[in-house]
Protein backbone atom coordinates (compact mmCIF):
# COMPACT_ATOMS: atom_id res chain seq x y z
CA UNK A 1 0.00 0.00 0.00
CA UNK A 2 1.25 3.48 -0.64
CA UNK A 3 1.79 5.87 1.80
CA UNK A 4 0.60 8.98 1.08
CA UNK A 5 2.12 12.32 2.22
CA UNK A 6 0.84 14.85 4.67
CA UNK A 7 0.11 18.01 2.45
CA UNK A 8 1.97 20.98 3.45
CA UNK A 9 0.11 23.57 5.45
CA UNK A 10 -1.25 26.69 2.70
CA UNK A 11 0.76 29.26 4.87
CA UNK A 12 4.03 26.62 3.93
CA UNK A 13 3.30 26.36 0.20
CA UNK A 14 2.67 30.01 0.04
CA UNK A 15 5.77 31.13 1.67
CA UNK A 16 7.46 28.50 -1.16
CA UNK A 17 6.21 30.67 -4.09
CA UNK A 18 7.02 34.21 -2.47
CA UNK A 19 10.40 32.49 -2.54
CA UNK A 20 10.43 31.77 -6.23
CA UNK A 21 9.13 35.21 -6.50
CA UNK A 22 11.81 37.61 -5.59
CA UNK A 23 9.98 40.43 -7.57
CA UNK A 24 7.07 40.38 -5.64
CA UNK A 25 4.89 40.17 -8.54
CA UNK A 26 2.19 37.83 -7.22
CA UNK A 27 2.58 35.11 -10.32
CA UNK A 28 4.83 32.66 -11.49
CA UNK A 29 5.73 32.40 -15.42
CA UNK A 30 4.91 28.80 -16.81
CA UNK A 31 7.56 28.08 -17.78
CA UNK A 32 9.30 28.93 -14.89
CA UNK A 33 7.28 27.01 -12.92
CA UNK A 34 6.64 23.79 -15.18
CA UNK A 35 10.81 24.44 -15.81
CA UNK A 36 10.95 23.44 -11.74
CA UNK A 37 8.19 21.44 -10.81
CA UNK A 38 9.55 18.80 -13.22
CA UNK A 39 13.11 19.07 -13.01
CA UNK A 40 13.56 19.78 -9.08
CA UNK A 41 12.61 16.95 -5.71
CA UNK A 42 10.75 14.23 -6.63
CA UNK A 43 9.94 15.66 -10.69
CA UNK A 44 6.20 15.86 -12.28
CA UNK A 45 5.32 13.32 -15.64
CA UNK A 46 4.23 15.58 -18.62
CA UNK A 47 0.85 14.24 -17.99
CA UNK A 48 0.72 15.32 -14.24
CA UNK A 49 2.00 18.89 -15.51
CA UNK A 50 -1.05 18.21 -18.26
CA UNK A 51 -3.59 17.87 -15.33
CA UNK A 52 -2.77 20.74 -13.39
CA UNK A 53 -2.22 23.73 -16.25
CA UNK A 54 -5.99 24.56 -16.90
CA UNK A 55 -6.33 24.82 -12.60
CA UNK A 56 -3.37 26.48 -12.14
CA UNK A 57 -3.04 28.92 -15.03
CA UNK A 58 -5.00 32.48 -15.44
CA UNK A 59 -6.24 31.80 -19.18
CA UNK A 60 -6.09 35.80 -19.80
CA UNK A 61 -2.57 36.39 -18.42
CA UNK A 62 -0.99 32.91 -19.20
CA UNK A 63 0.61 33.08 -16.27
CA UNK A 64 0.18 31.53 -12.62
CA UNK A 65 -1.21 33.83 -10.00
CA UNK A 66 0.20 31.74 -7.10
CA UNK A 67 -2.50 32.86 -4.34
CA UNK A 68 -5.35 32.07 -6.66
CA UNK A 69 -4.09 28.78 -7.43
CA UNK A 70 -3.43 28.21 -3.55
CA UNK A 71 -6.49 27.99 -2.85
CA UNK A 72 -7.93 26.08 -5.52
CA UNK A 73 -5.79 23.57 -4.03
CA UNK A 74 -7.27 24.21 -0.81
CA UNK A 75 -10.45 23.07 -2.62
CA UNK A 76 -9.08 19.94 -3.72
CA UNK A 77 -7.36 19.07 -0.57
Amino acid sequence: MERKMEPAPPEKILQAFKILDPENKGYLTKESFGKLMMEEGEPFTQEEMDEMWPVAIDPISGHIPYEFYLNQLMVYL
